[in-house]
C-alpha cells in the first residue's frame, strides 16, 4: 500500500457538506473520497494530454489512458 501523507485544507461549507455525505453513502472516509476525486481528475487531465500530442481518437486516447493508469498502479503496489 502507497505511503499516507496528512494534508490539511479548507473548502467552501457547503462542498464539505456533499464531501461528509458522500463519505458516509460509501462508507469510506473523507481523505479516500478527495483521493479518489483527484486521481479521476488526474486522469482527465492525462486524456486531455494525449489527445493533444496525438492522433489518436478518444477510444484509442481513453485505451491507452486505461493501460497507463494499470501500470501506474501495479508500480505503486509493488513499492
Amino acid at each position: 500500500m502507497a505511503s499516507r501523507q496528512h494534508v490539511s485544507f479548507d473548502l467552501d461549507a457547503d462542498v464539505a457538506a456533499i464531501l461528509r455525505e458522500h463519505a458516509a453513502q460509501a462508507h469510506l472516509s473523507e481523505g479516500e473520497i478527495v483521493d479518489r476525486a483527484i486521481r479521476a481528475y488526474d486522469l482527465r487531465s492525462l486524456l486531455k494530454q494525449i489527445r493533444e500530442r496525438s492522433n489518436l481518437d478518444e477510444d484509442q486516447a481513453l485505451a491507452l489512458a486505461r493501460e497507463e493508469l494499470k501500470a501506474a498502479r501495479a508500480e505503486r503496489d509493488a513499492a
